[in-house]
């Protein structure tokens, strides 16, 4: 069970939150501890975690990064089936593996400077 905060960092929410209900799937989601690991590559002391949803738009793949310190959770995807990312998001395929490290760059800068919502369970 996660324990710490959901982070929604402002880039992430622009790029994948495309409306409110988008925002309350994860929300959702996150609080309902449902997930699949997977290994978090060259980020030491975290791990990634995926989120089955099915929404009234379709099926969705939700992204989040751990720190397993804290238990602190950043959101970094919520994508369709049918998307190249959401299709497939395992380190083997190289559309995920190069988003990935774009979006938790961009979740860094944003949490760094401030531009983040911060979600209590």
């Amino acid at each position: 069970m996660l324990n710490g905060r959901l982070f929604i960092p402002h880039r992430a929410a622009k790029r994948e939150l495309t409306n409110r209900s988008a925002r309350d799937e994860i929300i959702s989601a996150w609080r309902k501890n449902l997930f699949a690991r997977l290994p978090a590559k060259g980020v030491s002391g975290c791990r990634l975690i995926k989120a089955y949803l099915t929404t009234a738009r379709g099926p969705r793949r939700t992204l989040y990064l751990v720190e397993d310190a804290s238990g602190d959770t950043i959101f970094l995807f919520h994508r369709p089936k049918g998307d190249p990312i959401g299709d497939n998001m395992a380190n083997a395929n190289p559309a995920f593996e190069s988003a990935l490290d774009k979006a938790i760059r961009a979740a860094t800068e944003d949490i760094q400077a401030g531009r983040v919502d911060v979600i209590e369970r």
